[in-house]
């Protein structure tokens, strides 16, 4: 059977909706959960160790941590050996990305995306799962999108990479002298590639051999913590001598070209020189960066005096940064040489383009030649890796015969490990979640696998899920109170007149078909995979380490509590509802005290539509039936989360708590609904070979 991973796992909405999934006799074999948060860790032990008596794993680890590749790798062979892990899913936290907040400069959270596809690029699963939010589209004007398929698309196979390099350094042999040192850049610069590739991989072994025998050692804690984190610092301490023979090998030809020269002073030349060197250097201050970021984060400078001057060095150690002076400097040189003498030909009537008479100078000025060639090297060295690739496919295209162009085309093309056409926006309410939920998914498709471009809404227009489908059942509860089992009599009459449906929503077609609110209390998972599966069990514990203090409590409804909020909020919820919103309240009646709040993110429910985005704070919303706010079961209805489900730990927390737990009300609102995440799950189960 198919296997996964859930990386970002939080409360669990990817890993419910894949574990829901049956196809031609084919399901998912659950592996391994991954999240910072121990709140999470608690709520997925609870569910799939404890209640459904899976034997998931759960890494309760920083993805950004130097050393989270070496532990996912080791946990995974130690639980299950060398077992394939045929997907990977995942949402990177999108508080940044997201169109509600704000966005952050050297918010760590914006580089997430990029650590999972190092995950990616580990273990090489079939298909590959990234959900964000919608203004991800737009965040920095699209330029994240871009990069995440960028970075998607330049994931390599090494060995086909290894094939292709042979065989185009056969066919450029083929070229004139003009084309040769193109080639040659390329050449380097797929070298380079290969060889950071290598390394890498050759010290994360390492390093997992040094610490499986430091467990074994008779080293003191202190002095196991001391060689470990030595250890650590070397493994991603990367040199890689083919990136440091070019860069001396460009500066040479260089200061070769400029020996002597009176025209650019040496200031200049400095400039250009010193970002060979920094180049050189990437990889050292490409951590530099990352270890400023880090303490940006762990001393909570977001919003402190300090945070500019923070912002202002990690601007300066960006490649984009240094490139830009590099740029600029070669620029000038050239303009020195050409400018003059252009406007001088350009008077006499000898109209060129600057660009064509720059080549016309540079064959007869070394300076130039120079500064051109290695403006191009670094725009090689820097350009994706497919894209280079191309460019070796046109160069030697014109020497190649028909057949063996189309064999090297075809061979570019098996370099590329993971294919994706494009992002595809998703909306929760087309696969029968009560909820009008907007999110992205990006879906990496390795090279032996089907491409998948979109994913069918499984319910049309008029058969989407309303909210008093979903929640009519659950309306017995009173202010400050809290229920563990159903009101049956409520039951009968909410279920009375609502439609049947598939658990992905669809009302007509044939199959197994029950009310929405029947599919929550009885459970999406299939009994007969799951036989033995526990009452809905709660701890108060934020920690697995706190659950043996904090006790069990079986129940049958689980996190159906409300908040005990005061006449006069309670008077503003009948105001909302009467007029339908806070806004048409306020401007129906603008000088009413019951209004005068600081808050303004009240989202009335309409009985007979789908909920908007279900957020983090259940004060958010108000009960389209009562006066008052949503439980966080009520919420978790919305999220399409089975009542079986159950999200541990408080209910709510605040201040600097929120650093160290995850109330129920987050773990929900930052969840994938379940039943998205079937929809994705039932498409890759269909495609996957």
């Amino acid at each position: 059977m198919p296997t996964f991973i859930d990386l970002f796992a939080g409360a669990g909405g990817f890993s419910e909706g894949f574990l829901q999934v049956e196809y031609d006799s084919k399901y998912y074999d659950f592996l391994l959960a991954s999240d910072i948060n121990t709140t999470c860790e608690v709520t997925h032990r609870m569910r799939y160790n404890h209640q459904l008596g899976l034997s998931t794993e759960f890494l309760t680890k920083d993805i950004t941590d130097p050393d989270f590749l070496e532990v996912l790798k080791s946990k995974i062979k130690q639980s299950y050996g060398d077992k394939p892990i045929d997907i990977v899913v995942g949402g990177p936290p999108c508080q940044s990305f997201s169109l509600a907040g704000v966005r952050k400069k050297n918010d760590k959270k914006d580089d997430l995306f990029s650590y999972y596809l190092k995950v990616i690029s580990m273990i090489k699963p079939k298909y590959f799962v990234m959900e964000n939010v919608y203004g991800i589209l737009t965040k920095y004007e699209g330029k994240i999108k871009e990069r995440i398929i960028r970075e998607i698309n330049s994931i390599i196979d090494t060995d086909s990479l290894t094939e292709y390099l042979e065989i185009g350094k056969k066919y450029a042999k083929r070229l004139d002298r003009e084309h040769m040192r193109e080639a040659d850049y390329i050449f380097r610069k797929l070298e380079i590639v290969l060889s950071k590739e290598k390394i890498q991989l050759d010290k994360s072994n390492l390093y997992l051999e040094i610490i499986e025998k430091l467990d074994h050692s008779e080293f003191s804690i202190e002095q196991r913590e001391f060689i470990q984190n030595s250890t650590l610092e070397k493994k991603n301490d990367i040199d890689i001598p083919e990136l440091d023979s070019f860069m001396d090998y460009l500066s040479d030809q260089f200061v070769s070209a400029f020996r002597n020269n009176k025209v650019i002073s040496e200031e200049e030349r400095n400039i250009v020189r010193q970002a060979l060197n920094l180049i050189k250097r990437q990889y050292i201050i490409e951590n530099l960066n990352k270890g400023v970021k880090k303490e940006i984060n762990v001393c909570h400078l977001d919003r402190s005096e300090y945070k500019e001057e923070f912002d202002q060095i990690t601007d300066w150690l960006k490649d984009e940064n240094i490139l830009e002076k590099f740029y600029q400097a070669c620029g000038n040189i050239i303009y020195k040489y050409c400018a003059e003498t252009y406007v001088e030909r350009d008077e006499k009537g000898e109209d060129d383009s600057f660009d064509r008479y720059i080549l016309e100078v540079a064959a007869k000025n070394k300076c130039v030649d120079i500064t051109l060639a290695l403006r191009d090297a670094i725009n090689i060295l820097y350009e994706p890796v497919m894209d280079t690739i191309y460019r070796l496919n046109k160069l030697v295209e014109k020497k190649l015969s028909t057949e063996e162009k189309t064999n090297f085309e075809a061979l570019a093309e098996e370099v590329r490990l993971y294919h994706i056409k494009s992002e595809i926006v998703l909306n929760a309410s087309d696969y029968g979640v009560p909820q009008n939920r907007q999110r992205v998914i990006f879906i990496g498709c390795r090279k032996d696998q089907k491409l998948i471009t979109s994913i069918p809404p499984t319910v049309t227009e008029d058969e989407k899920v309303t909210t008093s489908e979903a929640l009519d059942d659950l309306l017995f509860i009173e202010n400050n109170d809290t229920r563990t089992d159903y009101d049956y009599r409520m039951y009968e009459q909410a279920i009375a007149d609502k439609p049947k449906r598939t658990i992905l929503g669809k009302i007509n077609c044939d199959g197994s078909k029950k009310t929405y609110i029947e599919w929550a209390r009885e459970g999406r998972l299939n009994p007969k995979r799951f036989p033995n599966i526990k009452k809905p069990t709660y701890t108060a514990a934020n920690d697995m380490t706190e659950v043996q203090q904090k006790g069990l409590t079986d129940m049958i409804l689980p996190n159906h509590q409300t908040s005990n909020q005061n006449d006069m909020v309670k008077k503003r919820y009948a105001f909302m509802r009467k007029y339908g919103s806070y806004q048409a309240a306020k401007a129906h009646d603008p000088n009413n005290e019951i209004l005068n709040t600081n808050k303004r993110n009240y989202n009335v429910l309409d009985a007979k539509s789908q909920s908007s985005t279900i957020m983090t704070i259940g004060d958010d919303y108000c009960h389209y039936g009562d006066d008052r706010s949503l439980t966080v079961r009520e919420m978790a209805r919305l999220q399409s989360f089975d009542d079986s489900f159950v999200f541990q730990g408080k209910r709510t927390t605040g201040g600097d708590k929120r650093k160290l737990e995850t109330p129920q009300f987050t773990q929900v609102g930052n969840a994938v609904p379940p039943l998205m995440a079937h929809a994705i799950a039932l498409e890759i189960l269909k495609n996957i070979q």
